[in-house]
């Protein structure tokens, strides 16, 4: 890594160009870390599960589509961010995160590195998403139309919502 600093803070920079992080006490540098909540629910209407997404109101991504979730707060566990950002962005109370994912690639978040854990999160079947927060919208899409639109996703939300889906089939195929 060259010793290239940042315009706007001096910081020196990863190679992505983005300040590092000052070292903790013990010299190294950590990532950030977030969760995500997958919240998926069998169609009424038809075959099929729909699943809860918002689009997000802020940059980066302004406008695209990604799953409920943002950063852990210090001395919080991921599980419980990852309920607590669900209320706050969306206005539901979940429960019974199960974990679906951890993914971590250093050019995920074009403003740093974030780690993020996703959890699917189990909500009431009558529950009605209200956006909040950061959130510009929050309501329920067919996984099959989303599939079919990898453009419309922030961050690796398409690639997560990939693995959500797989995860979906695992769990059908061991409650047989």
């Amino acid at each position: 890594m060259s010793d290239s600093r940042c315009n706007a803070c001096g910081a020196s920079v990863d190679q992505l160009g983005r300040a590092l992080p000052p070292p903790q006490a013990d010299g190294f540098r950590v990532p950030n870390l977030t969760t995500d909540a997958a919240v998926v629910r069998p169609r009424v209407d038809e075959a099929g599960h729909d699943i809860l997404m918002i689009t997000r109101g802020r940059e980066p991504f302004k406008g695209k589509l990604a799953f409920p979730g943002g950063f852990v707060d210090y001395g919080e566990d991921p599980e419980v961010g990852c309920l607590r950002e669900l209320e706050e962005e969306c206005g539901i109370k979940g429960a019974n995160a199960k974990l679906v994912a951890v993914r971590g690639k250093p050019d995920r978040d074009p403003r740093k590195h974030i780690v993020t854990i996703c959890y699917r999160v189990d909500v009431p079947a009558d529950a009605q998403p209200v956006a909040g927060d950061d959130a510009a919208t929050a309501k329920f899409y067919s996984i099959a139309d989303l599939l079919q639109t990898p453009d419309a996703f922030a961050f690796d939300h398409f690639q997560l919502l990939q693995q959500v889906v797989d995860s979906l089939h695992c769990s059908q195929v061991s409650s047989l």
